[in-house]
């Protein structure tokens, strides 16, 4: 299934400029039905136009072609050195890569892959939740630790954590969504500094409220709204070179079309202002 239902006729790769590759991984926790997550995005994406009025953009002019679903082992390792290897011939040829889940584990994987090609990159986080820890094993740390381990990361939306979280953030690389909400978006701007010119976008569908995205394992009052959301991709998309980017956390429900849709534009959104201003 093609994202947006663009031309089914794929146009060579040289001319493909951006990548979409839907990751059906649910992740340790085992969350119900988040593995069907980009099956959902991509069907909500069929009800989507193909011109984007608000920025006078026509996706079929940024070529972007859907990859088949990824198959993903049941071993968690396996799976992420899989994300790693499908995704590397992507980046290698400096395509913008845009992942889709499923379960917010695929960030490593990727993360991986486009440093293998710029070990100065940074990740910039967007969630309610900073996973450091693992919260099925507390003793385990969850995914951004372990891509911490890697390179620089800035989290920004968070709105819950662990005590023993908040000492492994710098004070310079955390924006609490209350934060913007009081100060509006400068007060991610030193978040955004710090990171290096080039930057993997992890994209946790928590970091919105869930009076418009309520679709999530886990809920956080106080998220941002759609506009805040796209206001703060799209300035980092004018400070910084955005080399791919996942949007993840959605766990589809039966009368949640409006939840998919969502998610949905945002994979458009993002990909309009990685593509239109960083590339």
């Amino acid at each position: 299934m093609n994202f947006l239902n663009l031309s089914a006729k794929k146009p060579p790769y040289n001319q493909v400029k951006a990548v979409i590759l839907p990751i059906p991984y649910s992740g340790t926790g085992r969350i119900p039905g988040m593995d069907k997550g980009p099956e959902a995005i991509l069907q909500a994406s069929q009800m989507l136009s193909d011109y984007d009025v608000e920025t006078n953009t026509d996706l079929n002019e940024l070529s972007p072609q859907t990859l088949e679903p990824l198959v993903c082992p049941d071993n968690r390792q396996d799976v992420l050195d899989e994300i790693a290897n499908q995704s590397s011939t992507h980046f290698k040829k400096g395509k913008l890569v845009a992942a889709i889940g499923g379960s917010h584990l695929i960030t490593e994987g990727l993360v991986r892959a486009a440093l293998a090609q710029d070990n100065n990159l940074s990740v910039l986080h967007l969630g309610a939740h900073p996973h450091l820890i693992d919260p099925i094993a507390p003793d385990e740390p969850d995914v951004m630790a372990r891509v911490q381990e890697k390179c620089m990361v800035s989290h920004i939306g968070i709105r819950s954590m662990a005590r023993t979280e908040k000492s492994k953030i710098h004070i310079d690389n955390l924006v609490f969504a209350r934060d913007i909400y009081n100060n509006g978006l400068n007060a991610a701007a030193d978040a955004i500094d710090v990171l290096s010119e080039s930057v993997y976008l992890a994209i946790h569908l928590d970091i919105l409220d869930p009076a418009c995205m309520p679709a999530v394992a886990k809920p956080e009052p106080g998220g941002l709204d759609w506009y805040t959301l796209n206001n703060l991709i799209r300035m980092v998309a004018r400070e910084k070179a955005i080399v791919g980017f996942d949007v993840t956390g959605l766990v589809p429900q039966k009368n949640g079309l409006h939840a998919h849709l969502l998610a949905a534009k945002l994979v458009y959104k993002t990909m309009i202002c990685c593509l239109r201003t960083s590339r």
